[in-house]
């Protein structure tokens, strides 16, 4: 992954256009029209042989006749001529260019080929181009430019990049950059996202995907990029070409995987970019609704059970505050209709109550216009409350043109507005979930006992017999060995063997009280391996009921694949079954040869306490293939092997990268540390907190720690400050109690 020579990309300080021209139709002269009415403060510089001025601009014949190197070229000529054309602009020293010219694949190869000596970084070849209007920055073919704005919106589609655009302007959504990838022969989504979760310009993404990976790794590159750009900013993306209902499951957990937000349709993609670029951070997820119209708050709170939401309780305060703006004969409640007689004041007084109410994250505003209140003058009054709030508001303007005037208003004011109260209330759960992936990502999970070397090396000897036998298949007594050696409670039990239900001991009570799960493991073409959960047996079969995840997990990561199926809500207690879904993940990714895993049915033997529920796998298939090579993985797993353990004044010290569960002996760790030591670990790089964990393709942190306590000696003197470990770089300066030491390497 690389972002090298991106800032000349998007901040270039000349600009070169390759073909420019004043021949209707034709790509260059479409561009040389929107870099030229874009106000770009910089040298423009027309390319073609053919003019001596464009638009009063010289003009220059070739690359060779331009006074200086570009920072950017954009490249509008035939594709015969585009490699020559990119080696030129390369020796010259340009180091960024778009090609507008759609190529056939050996002329995409030749162009990568010669970019690749001089570094030169390209987007395209083909696509609409690139707008950064802040830097006065219009380097497409589209019809019309963009605001200036705080959202940036990436797309693989180019026509869809122009209907955004389109909408955009009529609505009074800015951008702060515009991107069409085209075919992404060398800058792809993932460059595009790693770059702008470190723009300052950019607040929030919003993404279209048609397709992921295709580059060397590129599910994988995808992936970090995207964890990256997520924890810093909201990403919004949809995804288009859903394909089979299995892979779409692997890419919505994917999304979810990378605290990305997810959308179905365009349109709500649509709403999604005015979500973003205009919502505020939610502290909960509990809405409060006002109308003046008992129906319409009626509409937004069916919308709201429908999608699972929940409606805000008020306190008693607030109902008191909301008594004299109900309407007549109507009590104070939420959802609160405030009667169509209430006029511009009575809006304001019931917003400021309830925008008061501290059990209220949000507040959705459904109005449509009566005698007594107008709607532009409600909004016109409305604005400096609704900027003023903590809390997400929400509107929504229910009519012809009055409506449309109070929409205007909200948006010039930059405040989020819908024209139904499905859409407003289909934005609050977008807003939701998205805090809710965000919360996966940053939550401490608790630890699951990992298998041992020896366990690893007795499962890797029977997959690796088998191979040798020729067989791609685990026999029963095989799967069993296997699935113990990781830890799956409760074995593999096959056949008949309790006499009773097959699979099931003999007499326990607690045989079909749970309901039959499955657990499996399939290869993604695009993400490798993909773990599924769901109902098991015939009811499975039926009911389709699936959940994905991608390996390797933890127990949040578990809980949330059980939560989103309905057999996860009909389990008394899932503890083990998340251990279960651990275990399997740390399999597959251990085992490269196992290319396909099933356990179905799987029965929950519960022992009283749910935490205590043990699994018996009443099937278990294990299909063997050539072994994947360990970056056909999305997610790279925890390095174990940087694992050592290394004697430290007489006693075991194991040296391994970070674990997320290590957070509480972290917060200790750093309780005992001196103030200035603090100061100087994390305010010279503004460390964020919450990228504190195995990051994959990004640096990562080592800890220390006792293998165990020592006993029978007198407490250990702390190490001094500025000490080095023998292999490890770990400058440590803890107190004697804190037992434990870390640092970035």
């Amino acid at each position: 992954m690389s972002i090298r020579h991106l800032d000349r990309l998007f901040e270039p300080r000349s600009v070169a256009i390759i073909g420019a021209s004043r021949r209707p139709g034709r790509l260059g002269t479409t561009v040389l029209d929107n870099m030229a009415g874009s106000g770009f403060a910089g040298a423009l510089w027309p390319v073609n042989p053919k003019y001596d001025t464009l638009l009063g601009i010289p003009c220059h014949a070739r690359v060779a006749a331009l006074p200086a190197a570009p920072d950017l070229a954009v490249i509008c000529t035939p594709p015969e001529t585009v490699p020559g054309l990119v080696a030129e602009l390369g020796a010259r020293g340009t180091r960024a260019a778009i090609v507008l010219t759609a190529l056939p694949p050996q002329l995409r190869t030749a162009m990568l080929k010669a970019a690749r000596p001089h570094l030169l970084r390209i987007l395209g070849p083909g696509g609409i181009g690139l707008i950064g209007p802040a830097a006065g920055v219009n380097a497409s073919v589209a019809h019309t430019g963009a605001r200036p704005g705080r959202t940036a919106f990436v797309s693989q589609s180019g026509m869809l990049m122009t209907a955004v655009l389109d909408w955009a302007r009529q609505h009074q959504i800015g951008f702060s950059r515009v991107v069409s990838v085209g075919e992404g022969g060398d800058v792809d989504v993932a460059d595009l996202l790693d770059w702008l979760a470190g723009d300052a310009d950019t607040q929030a993404i919003v993404l279209h995907i048609e397709s992921i990976g295709g580059a060397r790794n590129g599910a994988r590159k995808f992936m970090s990029a995207a964890r990256i750009a997520a924890r810093g900013k909201p990403v919004v993306v949809l995804k288009s070409g859903r394909g089979d209902g299995r892979e779409d499951l692997v890419v919505d957990a994917a999304i979810r995987r990378a605290g990305m937000l997810r959308v179905y349709s365009s349109a709500d993609l649509f709403d999604a970019v005015q979500t973003v670029a205009r919502a505020r951070p939610l502290g909960g997820e509990r809405l409060a609704v006002v109308s003046n119209a008992a129906s319409l708050g009626l509409l937004a709170t069916d919308a709201l059970a429908w999608t699972g939401g929940q409606l805000a309780p008020l306190s008693p305060a607030t109902l008191r505050a909301l008594k004299p703006v109900a309407a007549e004969g109507v009590a104070a409640a939420n959802p609160l209709d405030i009667g169509a007689r209430a006029d511009t004041a009575g809006h304001v007084a019931a917003v400021r109550a309830l925008l008061d109410e501290p059990q209220a994250d949000a507040l959705l505003l459904v109005h449509v216009p009566t005698p007594a209140a107008g709607s532009s003058d409600v909004a016109r009054a409305l604005v400096p409350l609704v900027r003023a709030a903590r809390q997400t508001v929400l509107s929504c303007w229910l009519g012809g043109d009055e409506a449309a005037d109070a929409r205007a208003v909200f948006a010039d004011a930059g405040l989020a507005t819908y024209d139904t109260p499905e859409k407003a209330v289909r934005a609050f759960r977008q807003i939701v979930q998205y805090r809710r992936n965000q919360a996966l990502l940053i939550e401490v999970p608790a630890g699951v006992p990992a298998a041992g070397e020896a366990e690893r090396a007795a499962a890797r000897a029977i997959v690796a017999a088998a191979r040798h036998a020729g067989r791609a298949t685990l026999d029963d007594g095989e799967c069993a060995s296997v699935l113990s050696a990781y830890g799956v409670q409760g074995g593999v039990q096959c056949g008949g063997q309790g006499g009773g239900q097959p699979g099931l001991p003999s007499g326990d009570p607690s045989a079909g009280e749970a309901p039959l799960l499955r657990i499996a493991v399939h290869t993604d073409p695009v993400f490798g391996p993909a773990l599924e959960f769901g109902l098991g047996g015939a009811a499975g079969r039926v009911a389709r009921d699936r959940a994905a995840g991608l390996p390797p997990l933890n127990m949040v990561l578990a809980r949330d694949i059980v939560a989103r199926t309905r057999a996860g809500a009909a389990l008394g207690g899932t503890e083990a079954v998340c251990r279960a879904l651990v275990q399997v993940a740390d399999l597959v990714t251990d085992l490269a040869d196992v290319v396909e895993l099933e356990l179905d049915p799987v029965q929950v033997l519960a022992a009283g306490d749910p935490r205590g529920a043990t699994l018996a796998a009443l099937g278990a298939r294990i299909v063997l293939g050539p072994p994947r090579p360990e970056s056909a993985l999305a997610i790279r797993p925890y390095p174990q092997a940087l694992a050592e353990t290394v004697d430290w004044q007489g006693a075991p010290l194991v040296l391994r990268p970070i674990r997320p569960e290590d957070a509480p002996a972290h917060v200790r760790f750093f309780a005992a540390l001196d103030p200035e030591d603090v100061r100087l670990r994390f305010f010279p790089r503004c460390v964020n907190c919450r990228r504190r964990s195995w990051r994959g393709l990004r640096r990562s942190t080592m800890t220390a720690r006792w293998r165990s306590s020592p006993r029978g000696r007198a407490p250990m003197a702390p190490p001094k400050r500025s000490a080095w470990c023998a292999r490890w770089p770990i400058r440590t300066s803890a107190a004697p109690s804190s037992r434990s030491w870390c640092a970035r390497i």
